[in-house]
């Protein structure tokens, strides 16, 4: 028998596991994207990997909701389609490293660990909780992953050897494409 809050009850935690589902399915849609444009064959490797899991997580936090009585609720994305044509670019991988995942960041090591606060509900279920025990350990291993592929980057972080004027462009194009995604949702909220 599964182990289930009382039927009378919603979960506290159920926007925990919606934000993950939608989390988990971009994840994995920008991250495929980009493992097919990387020239690199170790970064593909593990971007296939990462990508396998954030779909992997999709799927098992979605079923979760199901056995819970629940569907998964849609939410927009200010920054999913940008990351996502991005990642489908000829930009270098450093780059995308940086916009998409943030690293090098400056005010990266500053900010609070997202992972650290998943077990502050209390009440949450045995089965739900063994399922984000699970998350938890396969992400901090993702993230390992992706740091030593950045790390591994050739020197010039792009093995064609992209210009400065390169990435000007890119960083520009993407700036348009932001901009443009939040006047839709602004647009959207009227």
């Amino acid at each position: 028998m599964d182990s289930t809050p009382d039927s009378d009850q919603k979960p506290s935690y159920l926007g925990l596991l919606n934000a993950i589902v939608l989390a988990e399915r971009r994840g994995h849609a920008v991250l495929d994207a980009w493992r097919w444009a990387t020239p690199l064959p170790a970064l593909a490797d593990t971007l296939n990997v990462v990508a396998i899991r954030e779909q992997a997580h999709a799927a098992e936090f979605t079923k979760r909701l199901c056995e819970l009585g629940y569907g998964v609720r849609e939410r927009p994305s200010a920054t999913f389609e940008a990351d996502l044509a991005l990642a489908r670019s000829g930009a270098p991988d450093a780059d995308k490293f940086r916009c998409i995942l943030g690293y090098g960041d400056p005010e990266e090591a500053s900010r609070p660990d997202p992972l650290a606060a998943l077990f502050a509900d209390r009440t949450i279920d045995p089965v739900t909780g063994a399922l984000l025990g699970r998350f938890i350990a396969e992400e901090r291993d993702s993230e390992r992953r992706l740091r030593a592929a950045w790390r591994g980057l050739p020197a010039s972080g792009d093995p064609a050897g992209g210009t400065d004027d390169d990435l000007l462009s890119e960083v520009a194009e993407r700036i348009d494409r932001l901009t443009a995604t939040l006047e839709e949702l602004k647009r959207l909220r009227r």
